[in-house]
């Protein structure tokens, strides 16, 4: 009787004074600058003003765009600082390609010195599967630059801040990062 209640109380300290919350960085618009290859490779200055967006992601397949992105010059100084918590990659490979467009990211992440912990690296249509912990149900954080994206995670309760690179300040992402994780 005596060690159950001492096991008891053991997981109440654990349970309510741990949780495990990992941050999840998005790739294509946050470390990564796709949108701007995307466009340089289809002649055009923004990415929006390509005439056929589906026939220019389709010609993406079977290459190594996604290797030869240029990383954005943030990218350095945001791994660093997420670093000192448990952290990760999610981020969505090419529909119809799924399997060579991650192979791509993998080895830009290996290429750039960006790999996190293997079990955090993760390519997936479906983000929102991994927005809490499946060990205490702790909500995760996700840095993505869409908004679909953010609200799913969201939905499924994770935290998600929309970020993205060329666009938003660095400094205010990282105050944002450091309240949740303080309060985690």
């Amino acid at each position: 009787m005596k060690q159950n209640r001492k096991t008891e109380q053991m997981k109440h300290i654990l349970l309510t004074t741990t949780s495990i919350t990992t941050v999840y960085i998005d790739m294509d618009g946050v470390i990564a600058q796709f949108f701007e290859r995307f466009a340089s490779d289809n002649d055009v200055t923004k990415w929006t003003d390509i005439l056929d967006v589906p026939k220019a992601l389709d010609n993406l397949k079977g290459t190594d765009f996604f290797r030869r992105l240029l990383e954005y010059e943030t990218a350095t100084d945001l791994l660093a600082f997420v670093s000192q918590y448990d952290w990760g990659i999610c981020s969505s490979p090419l529909t119809g390609d799924e399997y060579n467009s991650a192979y791509h990211k993998r080895r830009w992440l290996e290429d750039k010195g960006y790999m996190p912990k293997i079990q955090n690296l993760i390519f997936t249509h479906n983000k929102e599967q991994f927005a809490t912990n499946s060990i205490d149900g702790s909500p995760n954080l996700l840095i993505d630059d869409k908004p679909t994206n953010c609200k799913r995670w969201r939905d499924e309760g994770g935290i998600a801040i929309r970020y993205q690179a060329n666009e938003d300040s660095l400094d205010e992402l990282i105050d944002r990062i450091a309240k949740i994780m303080e309060n985690r």
